[in-house]
């Protein structure tokens, strides 16, 4: 909205790339974990609507109605789907995941893990040096949660969640998934916890 108000134009012609990490969920079909981004054009690969992003920071489609012209609007229309799930008690996620930690001054590469996020919270559950590990993050005592987007280069998006004594970086693989989605869901399900 400043943006626009303030005339400020981006001109660079990759103003849309990455985008499609923040709005992961088509506005036309609803299908989640299939946009991309190019250029300036955001799509949907499930069922091709795309949408180009101006020089002011509005989105507009190339064909037919364009749903959100804002992308703020669009984020919070994740949201509300998320919170939809959250408070069906429906919303559950459960993946493959890379681990690397980092409880002092250097990453130490933890492996594979199975990552679960659910109704409960967070769940990482693994082996490392023949010793199985399971580590919890409550839904009701994490209101937020740190994500980066393709971080460092290494292994793509993750998720890191903290304990008192270390830092785990969890990069989700082989399937569809949304880090942002994982954010949206973590605020939501801590504001379900203390409504109940």
């Amino acid at each position: 909205k400043w943006q626009r108000e303030n005339n400020v134009h981006v001109t660079y012609d990759k103003r849309a790339e990455g985008l499609h990490k923040v709005l992961y969920q088509c506005p036309a079909c609803g299908t989640e974990y299939k946009m991309t981004s190019h250029g300036s054009v955001l799509e949907c690969t499930q069922c091709g609507k795309r949408w180009n992003l101006d020089e002011l920071g509005s989105l507009s489609a190339v064909e037919g109605k364009t749903e959100f012209s804002h992308i703020p609007d669009w984020y919070e229309w994740e949201r509300s789907n998320v919170r939809k799930e959250v408070e069906a008690g429906t919303y559950h996620f459960e993946c493959d995941a890379h681990v690397d930690t980092l409880p002092k001054d250097r990453y130490i590469p933890l492996g594979k893990a199975r990552l679960t996020h659910d109704m409960d919270g967070f769940t990482l559950k693994g082996n490392y040096e023949c010793k199985d590990y399971e580590v919890r993050w409550k839904a009701s005592e994490l209101y937020s949660c740190h994500i980066e987007y393709e971080y460092l280069g290494k292994f793509g998006d993750c998720v890191d969640l903290n304990t008192l004594t270390d830092t785990f970086y969890i990069y989700p693989e082989n399937c569809d998934f949304s880090v942002t989605k994982f954010a949206l869901a973590t605020e939501e399900l801590y504001q379900h916890h203390l409504r109940q």
